[in-house]
């Protein structure tokens, strides 16, 4: 990646984010693509996009610690495409080590709803988490661990956030894997259609999908878990990460 790319860009502060678009109702899209060409998209974003800045970086370490039940419920019902499922994760902020608990319910109208709260330690999430899944935390166990740089842009006119993923890492207490020649950009928006970002990953024949990193993970290090309706995209990721 060449940096001097991210100096560019008009930037924001995390204030104006939070306050111009949190976006915590929204609807969302992804795109898997190589990290090849992110320079390319990346210019291709500039006249229309700012760029989140803080303290100086454009580029930002997450890690993420997803939970669930014992017998995985929540991969399930993500598997199965259930209407009105759930994301529980606790997610740090590795610049300014703030972490929070978050939980992503996707509702039967494939509407996403994101809820956290700023935490010191994962039992502060217990009645959270009680609040907005009627799961109790007591039932979750941590059953992915993740790792990737981000860079997130917003659009100037439009309430429409753009993420770009790399360097993704997904690991567990026994083993790891990594990849590294892949982006994952999603668009988070409140209106999916007209949107720039679309238009832009047409311009390099890159259609949308829909698979959780979470769900990824699990995969990645589970090769055995039952994964028939993630096939596709799981194919494409590989396909992708090995051509580079």
């Amino acid at each position: 990646m060449n940096l001097s790319t991210l100096n560019l860009f008009d930037t924001i502060p995390l204030s104006y984010l939070q306050d111009k678009a949190p976006l915590l109702n929204r609807k969302d899209l992804k795109y898997i693509f190589s990290i090849a060409i992110i320079d390319s998209v990346l210019n291709d974003c500039l006249e229309e996009y700012q760029i989140l800045k803080i303290k100086d970086e454009t580029l930002f370490r997450y890690n993420t610690n997803y939970y669930d039940t014992k017998d995985l419920k929540l991969y399930f019902d993500h598997h199965r495409g259930k209407g009105n499922r759930y994301k529980i994760r606790e997610r740090e902020y590795v610049q300014n080590g703030l972490k929070f608990a978050e939980i992503k319910a996707k509702t039967n109208k494939n509407q996403t709803i994101k809820y956290r709260i700023e935490i010191k330690n994962w039992l502060e999430a217990k009645e959270f988490i009680q609040d907005h899944t009627n799961i109790l935390e007591a039932d979750l166990h941590t059953s992915l661990y993740s790792e990737y740089t981000r860079i997130t842009l917003l659009h100037k006119a439009k309430k429409e956030k753009v993420t770009l993923d790399f360097n993704l890492q997904f690991y567990d207490k026994y083993k790891s894997v990594l990849y590294d020649n892949i982006v994952i950009a999603e668009i988070k928006t409140e209106q999916i259609t007209a949107n720039r970002f679309n238009e832009i990953m047409k311009k390099y024949k890159i259609r949308s999908g829909s698979l959780s990193k979470y769900c990824w993970g699990l995969v990645s290090l589970n090769p055995k878990l039952k994964q028939n309706n993630f096939k596709m995209m799981l194919n494409q990721i590989i396909k992708v990460n090995t051509n580079g």
